[in-house]
Order: structure tokens, then sequence, then C-alpha cells
């Protein structure tokens, strides 16, 4: 998947684009951007996830998941 077509998901979902955050579980994540002035972090740290063709939301507990694994490989 390219990145005009992240980009104008992330814009469905009301977001105004996405960082790379790297790979997770198999999947290139993102961050969803809220507003020009950078990432606002407004309930659950929620990421955009791609794996070929198939591209959404994460859940909740995935989100949560993420950052409890980027914490146990920087400690």
């Amino acid at each position: 998947m390219n990145q005009m077509e992240i980009r104008k998901y992330a814009l469905s979902q009301g977001y105004i684009g996405a960082l790379p955050l790297g790979k997770w579980r198999g999947y290139d994540a993102y961050e969803p951007i809220v507003n020009e002035e950078g990432t606002a972090f407004i309930g659950p740290p929620l990421m955009i996830l791609v794996k070929g063709d198939e591209i959404r939301m994460s859940t909740v507990e995935e989100a949560f998941q993420q950052i409890e694994e980027m914490n146990d490989e920087t400690t």
C-alpha cells in the first residue's frame, strides 16, 4: 500500500495524515496526526495498521500492547 492510500485512509478517519512508526506484529504501523502542530494524544493511542492491501485502525487493546512492547524493548 502506498503513502497516498495511507493518507487517504487517515483523512477518512478524521486525521490529517500519518507518520510511520515501524513494524509491529507483521504490520506497518503509522501514527495518525490530528493537526498541523503535531500529534495530539486524546483518548487511546490508536495506530493505523497496514498489511498488504489491508488497512485498519488498531483496537484499543492493540494500541496499549504496542506501547507495552515498545517499553519492554527499551528497558
